[in-house]
């Protein structure tokens, strides 16, 4: 439930503030370059991190709709303990 939250903190943040948050990755990832403030993003990267941004905020609010494969999953296939290998055999 708390990382449902931060993601979709995250989404609508990324979504609402697109040239803020790439600022802040900036300046954490370009540290130890000598300008990193006098990098300027593309118009097309902002966009694609605003839509970015939008799918993870719906993504993080339909999650707890989707199901899992834990519910509603009466019949779980059983698994064998053990190795898997697949023998095969030679006709000669």
């Amino acid at each position: 439930m708390l990382l449902r939250a931060l993601t979709f903190v995250t989404g609508v943040a990324s979504a609402a503030a697109p040239e803020k948050l790439l600022d802040i990755c900036a300046r954490s990832t370009l540290a130890g370059y000598e300008n990193p403030e006098d990098l300027e993003p593309e118009d097309w990267y902002v966009d694609a991190t605003r839509y970015a941004g939008l799918l993870l905020a719906v993504a993080a609010l339909i999650a707890p709709f989707l199901p899992t494969p834990s519910e509603g999953d009466d019949e779980a296939e059983e698994v064998e303990d053990g190795p898997v290998v697949d023998v095969i055999e030679s006709s000669d």
